[in-house]
Formats: structure tokens, C-alpha cells, sequence
């Protein structure tokens, strides 16, 4: 009995691990990148591709544990050869690059609305350049605080969602439309990164992995969901486009859009919570990968991670401003959609030969990736 309740401990643990790295900043983009959709069509869109992903994940899982792999780098290199994993490991970094321009981004939008831009950055690389020297205990209690404070303004933005009757869009429904978010909506599930911590943590046991992944993902499935819910009760069509055009996170359309502070007040919050959360996280990740590289090639990093991982993002958020909805496009559609869909799709391939799941899930991944080079290409309207 003691043992049962000490996996199930483990499984609840990981299962909430695998939420917090799916729930981040990318949600702020999913009604803007939705625009004209309508609740109904985008949450459809969001539940197929919760599954999509999650039977990926699973996949991925299966061939993760037989025989058990350290990481995902040593994973792609075992089962896809030097082509696969130098795939990955060019679609890893500029992942977490793209990322990091976009919550640039978004935060700069967020304080600029204040005329507050400037001493913001100023003031954040010295918060992250301090707390990149101090490693992770600092940082990490920092991130916990903020999504502490993430979940309170969530919840206040429901409470406050619940009693308003404004005129939204939320009646509304173009299906035609859905194409245009499947980016962002790949991007709001992002776990992958977690599979290795949580199959160590799990001792390979497939069927705790398979019951963690379920739960951990149906939590950013609610969350997304009901983001949705509220962008669409309380903001038009009209002002979602004009989100899109700006680049903006949709919380940030509040001010200029509701005759209501307290919406203000909860939307700016929680994209502050949630922009710095994932700012902090995905910098913390990022500068060690690179650290752990320049270490395996016998370089110094350190001058190198504070720029690859701080400074460059920062500066093309500062000199293309408003990049936050299409920087997280690309890095949904192209990147994580290579490490989290096509690559391990084209694992399960090779050892299970053509099979109709794992074709139904690669033709799903490769129809994201085609939207999202046609968003670049400019054959495709966001």
C-alpha cells in the first residue's frame, strides 16, 4: 500500500511537472492567432490537437524507455544518426531562441504601455544577469512566485469573466479560419523537454509515464480553454485583429478596449506572471544547453550564453518590436513541431514500419508545418 501511494505521489508530481512547462506565455498569443475563428472552432482545434499531441508524446515515450535514453540529444543521435540529431539540435536552440525574442517582446509591449520600456530592460538583464551567476535555486524561487501569482490572476480573470456581459465574439464561428492558430495552439503544448526528467523520475515504467503525460497535459488543454473563453467573451473580432496587426499578447488589448479597470488590472497581471515566468525559465534552459555545448567543444561560454541567451534576443525585440505573435508561430510551427511531432513520428516510423496512427500523426504535423511556412511565405494570412 506504502509503495502504490509512493508512485502515485510520483505520478501526480510528474504530471504537474509536464503541466508547468506546457502552461506559459504562449497562451497569451492563441486568441489573437485564432482571430475571427470563435470559441467554438478554436477550442475543437485546441481538443484535436491536445490529442495529437498527447498520442505523440506517448510514442515518443515508448521508444524513449526501450532501451532508456539520458536525454532527448541522445535519444535522436541513437535512433536517427548524426542527420537526426544534428535536426534536432539546429531545431532545439533556435526553439528556445525564437521563445526568448518573443517574451522580450511581449514584455517590452506590456511596459511600454506605461512609457516604461526602457528602465524595464535596463533593469531586467541586470535581474537575469544577476541570477544567471547565482544559478538555478534563486531563479527557480523567482519562477515559483510568479506562477503563484499567474494562478491568482487567472482565477480572478474567470471570477470576473463569469459576471460580465459585454459583447464579445464568443457567439461567432468561422471554421474556415481555424488553419491560422494550429501554430500557436502547438506551441501552448510544449512538454517535451520535460519527457526526460520525468521518465528518470518514473524509472522508465511505461505505464506511469503514459498515466502522467494524460493528466499533465489535460491541465494546459483546461487552461488554454478557458483563455479562450475569456478573449472571447469580452473582446470583439474587430479588436483581435487589431491584436494580430500589433503583435500583441491579448490581455494587453484590455486597456484599450474595456471600460473595465479591473480587467485591466487582472489581463496585465497575469501576462506579466506569465511572460516573466516563462522568460526566466526558458533563459535558465537555454544558457545551460549552451553552457553544457561550449563545454563539450572546449570553449568558454559564459561571455557567449550571456549573449546568445540575453542580449541577441533582446536586441532584435528592441529593434523589430511587436514580434511576439509571430516569433511564437514560428517556434510552435517549425521547431517544436519538429522535436515534438515529425522527428519522433519518423522514429516510430522506422522501427513500425507505415502503420495508419503513425500516418495520421505525421500527415497532422506536416500539415502544421506547411501552415506555418506559408504564414512566412506570405501565402497564408495569420
Amino acid at each position: 500500500m506504502l509503495y502504490r501511494r509512493k508512485r502515485s505521489g510520483a505520478v501526480g508530481s510528474c504530471a504537474l511537472f509536464i503541466a508547468g512547462n506546457a502552461i506559459g506565455a504562449g497562451v497569451l498569443g492563441l486568441p489573437i492567432a485564432m482571430g475571427s475563428s470563435g470559441f467554438f472552432p478554436s477550442a475543437v482545434a485546441c481538443i484535436i490537437l491536445y490529442f495529437l499531441m498527447l498520442g505523440s508524446g506517448i510514442a515518443f515515450t515508448h521508444f524513449f524507455c526501450d532501451p532508456p535514453s539520458t536525454d532527448l540529444p541522445v535519444f535522436f543521435r541513437r535512433h536517427l544518426g548524426k542527420v537526426g540529431f544534428g535536426i534536432f539540435s539546429i531545431a532545439y536552440f533556435t526553439l528556445f531562441f525564437c521563445l526568448l525574442v518573443a517574451y522580450w517582446s511581449g514584455m517590452r509591449s506590456l511596459f511600454a504601455a506605461y512609457h516604461l520600456a526602457g528602465p524595464f530592460t535596463v533593469g531586467s538583464v541586470g535581474l537575469i544577469l544577476f541570477l544567471l551567476r547565482r544559478r538555478t535555486s534563486q531563479m527557480g524561487k523567482l519562477i515559483n512566485l510568479l506562477v503563484f501569482g499567474l494562478f491568482i490572476s487567472f482565477f480572478g480573470l474567470i471570477f470576473a469573466t463569469l459576471f460580465y456581459g459585454g459583447d464579445g465574439a464568443a457567439q461567432g464561428a468561422n471554421w474556415h479560419c481555424i488553419y491560422g492558430g494550429l501554430p500557436i495552439i502547438f506551441c501552448s503544448y510544449g512538454f517535451q523537454a520535460a519527457i526526460p526528467i520525468v521518465c528518470h523520475r518514473l524509472q522508465f515504467h511505461r505505464r506511469d509515464i503514459r498515466h502522467a503525460l494524460i493528466w499533465g497535459t489535460f491541465f494546459p488543454l483546461i487552461f488554454n480553454l478557458a483563455i479562450l473563453f475569456i478573449a472571447y467573451r469580452v473582446l470583439s473580432f474587430d479588436a483581435l485583429a487589431e491584436g494580430a496587426a500589433r503583435g500583441l499578447p491579448v490581455f494587453l488589448l484590455f486597456r484599450e478596449y474595456l471600460c473595465a479597470p479591473v480587467f485591466s488590472i487582472l489581463g496585465e497581471s497575469f501576462s506579466f506572471f506569465a511572460i516573466g515566468s516563462s522568460l526566466l525559465g526558458v533563459t535558465m534552459t537555454f544558457s545551460h544547453a549552451l553552457d553544457d555545448t561550449a563545454q563539450k567543444s572546449r570553449r568558454c561560454g559564459g561571455n557567449l550564453t550571456v549573449f546568445f541567451a540575453v542580449l541577441l534576443p533582446l536586441l532584435i525585440a528592441v529593434y523589430w518590436p511587436n514580434l511576439f505573435i509571430s516569433t511564437l508561430e514560428m517556434a510552435g510551427g517549425i521547431f517544436l513541431n519538429l522535436i515534438g511531432g515529425i522527428l519522433p513520428m519518423v522514429v516510430l516510423l522506422k522501427y513500425r514500419g507505415i502503420r495508419w496512427q503513425s500516418s495520421v500523426y505525421l500527415a497532422g504535423f506536416l500539415c502544421i508545418l506547411a501552415v506555418e511556412i506559408g504564414h512566412i511565405c506570405g501565402i497564408f494570412q495569420r
